[in-house]
């Protein structure tokens, strides 16, 4: 594998030209994390394009040809991960998803940023704080509303991992939102 170069908002957008190109079946890509702050220009670049993905199951190898072929010719770390690999996913998450445009024949989104948001501070790196704390100030997330889907998914997060650490979490979610 060649290596992997840092995504900027016109790596991405190269990338995701190369997908629409390369596919040409219907499809749905979310993209879940960091990389959705670089498309909005809240910062300036990423490592990995984080994604999540709706495709016909008849399509479903085609598309994966297409995406591991991309990670080696774009040079770009392509990875399935998304906010419900680490969190549960709050109550209307769907409806908080923004269509960012269609590439050939795929469809890409902008993940839910309260659920991104919410799994940055579970995560809880330095680097995510200061995310949140952009995501805050740019008004993509309101405090008081991340606080409320904080507290709605805490019954199914306490439940859902061993490593699940409430009060952690809790600490992390004052960190993030502190000024």
């Amino acid at each position: 594998m060649s290596p992997r170069e840092e995504v900027t908002a016109e790596r991405l957008r190269s990338l995701l030209e190369s997908i629409g190109k390369e596919f040409r079946h219907p499809a749905r890509l979310y993209l879940t994390g960091g990389e959705g702050l670089v498309w909005r220009g809240l910062r300036g670049s990423t490592m990995d394009v984080d994604i999540a993905y709706e495709v016909d199951p008849r399509h479903h190898d085609e598309w994966l040809l297409c995406l591991r072929g991309l990670k080696e010719s774009e040079r770009v770390s392509i990875e399935e991960a998304g906010p419900a690999d680490f969190i549960p996913l709050p109550p209307g998450h769907e409806s908080r998803a923004s269509h960012i445009g269609r590439f050939g024949s795929v469809d890409v989104y902008l993940f839910d940023p309260y659920s991104v948001a919410l799994a940055k501070i579970e995560r809880g790196h330095a680097r995510d704080f200061v995310a949140v704390r952009g995501m805050v100030a740019a008004g993509l997330v309101v405090a008081p509303e991340l606080r409320r889907l904080f507290e709605a998914i805490l019954p199914d997060y306490e439940r859902g991992s061993l490593s699940a650490d409430l009060a952690r979490f809790r600490r992390n979610l004052e960190e993030a939102l502190r000024p």
